[in-house]
């Protein structure tokens, strides 16, 4: 892609359809794919109050080229999506050896760049003047489940010397984001680290009702990705847990799309699970809205294996007025500690005695139900919004 000027600024975010972001920022209306706000948008945002040129980049699979004003988009996708092992690490390094190929060429003031695993690279680019700006979204390791292999050892150490020397400022989607850059880094960080967190609008989820505790059933629901590395299989075993307590009557909704989700269909019919299991598959906004209405209790079983940054799953699920049950590795306790109740990965009795409490014990349930609108209100601060702390990120690089 030819650009006619060096832009000031290099976004590098994540999958996201960012040119269908930007036709709805232009339209001054929010992007009707996300619930949260869109880190894209609140980006444009900030281009915008400080007459900033820009291009970002997003690996969204569908290719395309949008320029608007001082704003060009690039959809570059990442073919090493699908792939695995050594064919993953190749084609990931490739497109990532692009990117920095696109940074060296324009030369931008600002890089801002997130979704990315070697991090040292950076260094790169560090070396011909361009301000380097990382973006946590998710941790280095799975919370409470750091991996002795060779190769992490060895890349965690590139990245903890990374850390030490090059950003002017980090930008934290959690607390356990921030915790691990300082263990990595052995304490000494490079620059300032900023906490961030995902924004929403108020309005989004004003007005959705109390659930019943009188309803046929206590429901649960889980949302996301359906993929085994989010813990959606380990639900079926613990739905048989459940079903083995005939205190009362549990059913599920499995909510979302992902490569697993036929494989799931056809076990939840194999193991006879169809009568307590719903799976309607990936639902629009309304239609989730419509879900956490119909739900008691939020579940996010994640497993040891994914590093999750802050699960927004857990955060909607809180912002419903709904309770979570999550794995530990879903790092909610600094952020939402009195709304959600951390069970170990794969320990399934604890996640069956959890949800049990909930659905038998009401004056339990209720009493966490109410912690959720006190600890919502972080995710209404745009103070505290992630661009907010990419501003603030912005005047420490270029002052």
């Amino acid at each position: 892609m030819a650009i006619k000027s060096s832009p000031q600024v290099i976004y590098c975010g994540g999958p996201g359809d960012i040119a269908g972001t930007m036709r709805s920022w232009l339209s001054g209306k929010q992007d009707a794919s996300e619930v949260s706000d869109t880190y894209s948008g609140q980006f444009f945002d900030q281009m915008k109050a400080r007459g900033l040129s820009a291009l970002v980049i997003s690996t969204h699979a569908r290719k395309e080229v949008l320029v608007e004003g001082l704003i060009t988009i690039e959809h570059r996708p990442n073919k090493a999506v699908g792939r695995s092992g050594l064919a993953y690490k190749l084609v990931y390094m490739s497109h990532w050896l692009g990117v920095l190929v696109t940074l060296l060429h324009l030369r931008p003031r600002v890089v801002v760049i997130s979704d990315l695993e070697h991090w040292w690279l950076l260094a790169i680019p560090a070396m011909v003047g361009i301000t380097v700006v990382p973006d946590l979204q998710c941790t280095f390791w799975p919370r409470g489940y750091r991996f002795p292999l060779l190769y992490e050892r060895i890349l965690q150490g590139l990245n903890g010397w990374f850390w030490r020397k090059i950003p002017i400022a980090t930008i934290c989607i959690s607390p356990e984001c921030e915790r691990q850059v300082y263990e990595m880094a052995s304490g000494q960080v490079s620059g300032t680290l900023l906490q961030a967190r995902s924004s929403y609008q108020r309005a989004q989820f004003a007005g959705i009702t109390l659930p019943d505790w009188n309803a046929d059933s206590f429901r649960l629901m889980f949302a996301g990705r359906v993929e085994r590395n989010k813990g959606v299989f380990d639900l079926l075993d613990v739905m048989v847990g459940l079903l083995a307590d005939n205190h009362r009557r549990v059913s599920l909704e499995i909510c979302g799309g992902g490569s697993a989700l036929i494989m799931l269909k056809r076990e939840v019919v194999r193991r006879g699970l169809g009568h307590c299991i719903q799976v309607p598959g990936q639902l629009s906004s309304v239609e989730m809205r419509a879900a956490y209405e119909r739900c008691h209790l939020v579940v996010v079983p994640t497993k040891a294996d994914f590093p999750e940054g802050l699960n927004r799953v857990v955060v909607e699920g809180v912002l419903s007025g709904r309770p979570v049950v999550a794995t530990v590795v879903c790092p909610a306790v600094d952020v939402l500690p009195c709304s959600v109740i951390s069970v170990e990965c794969g320990d399934l009795l604890a996640m069956v005695a959890a949800i049990k409490r909930f659905a038998s014990d009401k004056n339990y349930y209720e009493s966490i139900r109410r912690n959720c609108g006190a600890e919502s209100e972080q995710f209404y601060d745009r103070d505290k919004s992630w661009g907010a702390a990419l501003g603030r990120a912005l005047d420490l690089a270029l002052q």
